[in-house]
């Protein structure tokens, strides 16, 4: 199984976001995603703050746009069997996450929202246990 962590990089903060608050929510994606690989061997995630230091660039040097990333980021998802977004409490499905939520609504693709890291564990069990039938 391969499936798309969305999860925020600017989050409400927007293009205003800090290096800081960038670095930090990329830190916490990539902690959950290093608890579910741990969790499914077998699964494979494609986590866009794994890539954040290359867009990163690319969208300070003008080469790409935010929209542009997010593009990308839809048909990244089209090769994708599903996508996990990662909300954590207290915070709410807004900017890209919207977008990728959507694209995948749109493309009939599993998607699930999940505000901790057991929630994730407990849907990517329940797919995997679909998928053996």
């Amino acid at each position: 199984m391969k499936y798309y962590l969305s999860h925020k990089i600017m989050g409400k903060a927007g293009s205003g976001a800090d290096n800081d608050t960038q670095a930090k929510n990329c830190a916490d994606a990539i902690r959950v995603a290093d608890k579910l690989r741990s969790e499914f061997p077998k699964l494979v995630l494609y986590v866009p703050a794994e890539n954040e230091t290359f867009v990163k660039i690319a969208i300070d040097s003008g080469h790409l746009s935010v929209k542009a990333v997010l593009d990308i980021d839809c048909k990244i998802i089209d090769n994708c069997d599903g996508v996990i977004v990662y909300v954590p409490e207290g915070d709410e499905l807004q900017g890209g996450r919207l977008i990728e939520y959507k694209h995948a609504r749109a493309t009939k693709k599993p998607v699930v929202v999940f505000h901790n890291v057991y929630e994730a564990c407990d849907y990517i069990e329940a797919m995997y246990r679909r998928e053996q039938l």
